[in-house]
């Protein structure tokens, strides 16, 4: 049996969740039957996330898009996927770790080849008590989880009043959420952005553009290759 395992870690990047997805999938020590893959911008992603999963032997795939392309990770992904399930056998294990829906559509290829299709997430896998959450130990990690306490009753109070449909949020948001963090003479990591928008019971439905792209098409800030955000300078 051969079996493959993609990370799409510009859907989620956290290190802490991508470290116990990693425990729940099991892999061991991979051999030449087994392939672990992180595709994305990873200009754009946190050095961390890169090591841990380089400690585990993944590919780590450059999605950053060319000149007039806005986004294509998820094509990317799809091809990687494509490639891989052209030489797949019946029995062989195909594992998708995203919360974009749109990749149920690798399943039904996998299927037609006999090929046992998951799409899998942090987030919907702690949903179901299927693991149990991980938060990041550190001396600030008793802040991080009052935090974290904060923002999951935030997040239960926003999925109680939109019957569980995730909200893209308004450009205004980004921008009011973007001032509070900002620090004179201090940018804001991508990373930082996301987390208070999820907070604040924000995330980003099924086929949306992905919040880096949104940033980028904003005339009011700029954001650098490495991810991070500040003013655009007034010309």
């Amino acid at each position: 049996m051969r079996r493959a395992v993609i990370f799409d870690v510009e859907n989620s990047s956290r290190v802490e969740h991508i470290a116990r997805m990693l425990e729940h999938l099991g892999l061991g020590t991979l051999d030449h039957q087994t392939r672990l893959m992180a595709v994305g911008n990873w200009g754009v992603i946190g050095y961390e996330t890169a090591r841990l999963l380089a400690r585990h032997g993944a590919e780590l795939v450059h999605t950053a898009p060319a000149f007039g392309v806005k986004d294509w990770s998820d094509l990317r992904i799809a091809v990687t996927a494509g490639i891989w399930l052209a030489g797949a056998r019946p029995g062989d294990v195909l594992d998708i770790i995203t919360d974009d829906q749109a990749f149920d559509a690798v399943g039904d290829v996998a299927a037609g080849r006999g090929v046992d299709f998951h799409r899998l997430s942090y987030r919907a896998l702690v949903g179901a008590r299927q693991i149990a959450p991980r938060e990041r130990a550190s001396a600030g990690g008793a802040r991080r989880r009052r935090t974290g306490r904060r923002r999951v009753r935030t997040a239960a109070r926003a999925q109680r009043g939109s019957a569980n449909t995730p909200r893209a949020a308004p450009s205004d948001e980004i921008l009011a959420v973007l001032r509070e963090l900002l620090a004179p003479g201090q940018p804001v990591t991508l990373d930082a952005l996301s987390s208070a928008l999820k907070a604040r019971g924000f995330n980003r439905p099924p086929g949306s553009p992905r919040l880096v792209t949104r940033l980028r098409q904003m005339k009011d800030i700029e954001v650098s290759p490495s991810g991070t955000i500040r003013p655009a300078e007034k010309r």
